[in-house]
């Protein structure tokens, strides 16, 4: 059971991350279309106007959600690590502190999601709207939300995987050792 909740919780962070990819092109399309459509404004001295309100807007909520998508599927490829301390530690201490380290992602990453579950019920009680597009605040938090709770469940199966797992068996290169 647990190794298919860990698969299909890879699989849904993996296309969480494509998203990603794609809010970042379409962030800087954005940034392109609205230069590109005040510098044909100045151009023709208003004569042509082809702005568009909301376009920081765009930019804004694409760098958000670009950024909470990626987290999910970055959360257990690697973490900084400091050789000064971990270059002599042995596989298994290693592998305790790395568990420990992605289990806490996982806590932060819940307790982030509580904090916006609780904004978005905020923002729908209050009607709260964003300045430019009007679009509801309750639905921008809601998602953020979502994409936090799938950064705890990654965590947390990721930290329980590497803290819980087998111990992985040692190279070649670890056994030749004296």
């Amino acid at each position: 059971m647990m190794r298919w909740l860990t698969m299909a919780a890879d699989r849904l962070a993996l296309g969480m991350y494509q998203l990603s990819g794609a809010l970042v092109v379409f962030m800087m399309l954005c940034v392109v279309a609205d230069v590109a459509a005040r510098a044909l404004f100045a151009a023709t001295d208003g004569g042509l106007d082809l702005t568009f309100q909301g376009g920081i807007e765009l930019v804004r909520f694409s760098l958000l959600f670009a950024m909470l998508f990626a987290f999910p599927h970055a959360v257990d490829k690697g973490q900084i690590v400091v050789d000064l301390f971990t270059q002599q530690m042995d596989e298994r201490r290693l592998r305790f502190f790395t568990g420990a380290y992605t289990l806490c992602f996982g806590f932060l990453g819940g307790a982030f999601c509580w904090r916006f579950f609780e904004a978005a019920r905020g923002a729908s009680l209050n009607g709260e709207l964003t300045q430019d597009l009007l679009l509801p605040m309750a639905n921008i938090y809601f998602v953020a939300a979502l994409a936090l709770a799938m950064l705890a469940v990654r965590g947390l199966l990721g930290g329980l995987n590497l803290l819980l797992g087998p111990a992985p068996r040692p190279d070649a290169a670890q056994e030749a050792r004296p």
